[in-house]
């Protein structure tokens, strides 16, 4: 027969283990729900995160005009007259290019 100081030691063992899966849940909720509010919070300023990547909205579109003054500006900040080559870096793209078609 079992002694009160085995009942006790059992009660509380258990009551252990029980009270570890309970933080354990509790923490992988909370974790998943700051995900969640972060997730939420970055789809209200436009990105948007899913299993498939990052998607980002602009409120303006990219067109010619503007490729084409962006494409200005570096070739005059690049400029040089010595027929060097040059390597400019224009919208994550690198290009080297010899002068020669200027």
């Amino acid at each position: 027969m079992a002694s009160w100081i085995d009942i006790f030691s059992f009660l509380l063992i258990s009551s252990l283990f029980v009270g570890t899966i309970l933080g354990v849940i509790f923490l992988a909720k909370s974790f998943s729900a700051a995900a969640q509010n972060t997730k939420e919070s970055l789809q209200s300023r436009g990105i948007s995160i899913s299993d498939k990547g990052v998607s980002i909205k602009t409120s303006k579109r990219f067109d010619r005009e503007d490729y084409v003054d962006a494409t200005q500006r570096s070739d005059l900040l690049s400029a040089d007259h010595d027929g060097a080559v040059h390597s400019t870096k224009i919208f994550g793209i690198r290009r080297t290019h010899s002068g020669a078609s200027k």
